[in-house]
């Protein structure tokens, strides 16, 4: 029994010790490792030939989804900046700011919107670096 790893046939090592039962151990786990990395290079086949199979239509549907959550992914790592960056801001007691929720309701929906609006419209780039990432091996 032999394992071939890139058109090389290697052979488990066995010594004196892993005679008898020992040595059908090692050669099964080897057959058994060498079942599991087959399966393994077949399955990663199949998945690239089906992405190689894909229409131009359901390509170009896989990029807006994928440019879709690139740019919430933006607008949520942009609104949690702007969560933190409120946090250093001292209240105002001029106008009642020290406990009123209403105001940090307030505050927390429009940034909420204010970071999608900004997402949408460009941010600052890494929506467009995720998209591009994800996509550079896709036929466009």
């Amino acid at each position: 029994m032999f394992m071939n790893v890139n058109g090389v046939n290697l052979l488990p090592q066995m010594s004196g010790t892993n005679s008898g039962a020992e040595g059908a151990q090692l050669l099964n786990e080897t057959a058994n490792f060498q079942e599991q990395l087959k399966a393994a290079e077949d399955k990663l086949n199949k998945s690239s030939k089906k992405v190689n199979t894909m229409t131009p239509e359901e390509i170009a549907k896989r990029n807006s989804e994928i440019r879709d959550a690139s740019v919430q992914l933006e607008a949520l790592l942009l609104k949690m900046m702007y969560d933190e960056m409120w946090k250093t801001v001292p209240k105002n007691k001029l106008f009642g700011e020290e406990n009123n929720n209403a105001m940090d309701i307030y505050r927390d929906m429009y940034n909420d919107e204010l970071t999608k609006q900004m997402a949408e419209n460009g941010g600052i780039g890494l929506a467009d670096f995720i998209y591009n990432q994800l996509t550079k091996d896709n036929v466009r």
